[in-house]
């Protein structure tokens, strides 16, 4: 255990950033509105990524969809190799975190406010 695990973390979060330049202040919110072309463009976009992305297509995974994918569900369900579902979900946690850090995210789940952020 660190000392200072408030500092790994942000060190941590700092290292993803520059490994995936393409999640870097994309919130959440923008995310969950996403097409199934979207979702798997982006996971094309990820570097040793690309053979996963048909995949995602196939499995008709919209933007809603990938934000409630945990690790276990890309390594044991759609068996994707560690590697690449490593870069996918970190990319997933990476959105998650910048909604929860945006200073104009406001506490409203409900899903009339979900639907009208995606019109």
């Amino acid at each position: 255990m660190s000392p200072q695990p408030g500092r790994d973390l942000s060190l941590c979060w700092e290292q993803h950033r520059k490994l995936l330049p393409g999640v870097a202040k994309v919130h959440a919110d923008a995310v969950q509105c996403w097409s199934i072309q979207q979702v798997s463009d982006f996971i094309e976009s990820l570097p040793g990524c690309e053979e996963q992305a048909k995949q995602f297509r196939d499995e008709q995974i919209d933007g809603r969809a990938f934000l409630l994918l945990t690790q276990q569900d890309i390594v044991k369900i759609m068996s994707i190799k560690l590697g690449p579902a490593l870069k996918i979900y970190n990319s997933i946690l990476m959105f998650k975190h910048a909604k929860e850090k945006s200073p104009s995210h406001v506490e409203d789940n409900s899903q009339s406010h979900t639907q009208d952020l995606c019109t």
